[in-house]
């Protein structure tokens, strides 16, 4: 003799299976972060003119120091200054000095313990143009620190913020996933 269950017993039973995908789903996807990237955004080379090279970043979460080296061709390039960014409406003031003919060291510490978060501009470098030819413009050697003074990961030397791709799947994707298993226990019920 086979023994019924009820069909509510099915569709409780079902629920849960549903639930525990859905569990699964969010398990099995990590959570990911924006990566934090440095870029360098340079500008066409004119003999004559003073031009603005600008190191911007981009998904910072608590910001509070940092430094990093840019170097460039000193037979087209000449430094004229370098101008304090700002992130999010905070002001990023900034130290340099030159290390040789061809590299300058910015410095920059945000008053206070509050960081700052979001995306902005490091910098603002303004150059002479003195030559002709390639600027060779390179960051180097880049370190953020966060308010609690540990390293901030990023990634340094974009060209530009277009060039950075994320492969992680986002949001989307784990929404489609989790629809699609809806549907499915949707259909299951009408069935039963």
């Amino acid at each position: 003799m086979e023994k019924k269950f009820p069909i509510s017993f099915k569709k409780s039973s079902l629920i849960c299976i549903c639930f525990a995908a859905f569990l699964i789903v969010f398990a099995a996807v990590p959570a990911h972060a924006q990566q934090t990237t440095v870029s360098l955004k340079t500008p066409e080379m004119v003999k004559g003119n003073t031009v603005y090279a600008t190191v911007e970043i981009i998904n910072v979460t608590n910001l509070d120091a940092g430094q990093f080296d840019l170097s460039f061709n000193s037979s087209v390039l000449k430094v004229l200054n370098v101008e304090d960014g700002s992130i999010e409406g905070t002001k990023i003031p900034v130290q340099w000095h030159s290390i040789d003919d061809g590299t300058v060291r910015v410095i920059f510490n945000l008053k206070g313990v509050t960081g700052t978060s979001g995306s902005g501009q490091i910098a603002k470098i303004g150059f002479e143009v003195i030559g002709d030819g390639e600027g060779d413009l390179l960051i180097s050697d880049g370190l953020l620190g966060n308010t609690e003074a540990n390293r901030i990961n990023a990634d340094w030397g974009v060209t530009a913020a277009s060039d950075v791709h994320q492969s992680t799947p986002g949001f989307g994707a784990v929404f489609a996933l989790v629809v699609l298993i809806a549907v499915f226990c949707m259909v299951r019920f009408n069935r039963s």
